[in-house]
């Protein structure tokens, strides 16, 4: 499987999660109501729709609250895979955050139980 699949398969499992998992949902309802995009920067594009604690795919990304961005895919996947820290990923502009804090930390959270499903570790 190539990596850009691997990206998009993540955050189509993040989403899946949140809609269908019972801590997903949880993670899912302190979501605000609003836009989220998640992409590679000059490649892929997700917009993202909540509401309601309810994540579902749209095609505008017309008025996003936040910005959850990856540098490139070879970025976007170590951060996904745990290989490097969101830290150290934001200090060398792997990884631009913009927006609502609170969204993009949230949504985090559902990358982080994404992985932890993937890997089995739950």
């Amino acid at each position: 499987m190539n990596k850009e699949t691997i990206f998009k398969n993540r955050i189509l499992l993040a989403i899946r999660l949140a809609n269908e998992d019972t801590v997903g949902k949880q993670i899912a309802k302190r979501m605000v109501d609003g836009k989220l995009i998640v992409k590679i920067t000059d490649s892929i594009c997700m917009n993202i729709q909540i509401t309601e604690g309810r994540l579902e795919l749209v095609e505008s990304s017309d008025n996003a609250r936040a910005i959850y961005e990856f540098g490139d895919l070879d970025s976007a996947c170590g951060l996904l895979n745990k290989e490097l820290s969101p830290y150290a990923a934001t200090v060398h502009k792997q990884l631009k955050l913009q927006g609502l804090a609170t969204l993009n930390d949230t949504f985090e959270s559902l990358l982080l139980l994404a992985y932890e499903q993937e890997k089995g570790l739950r």
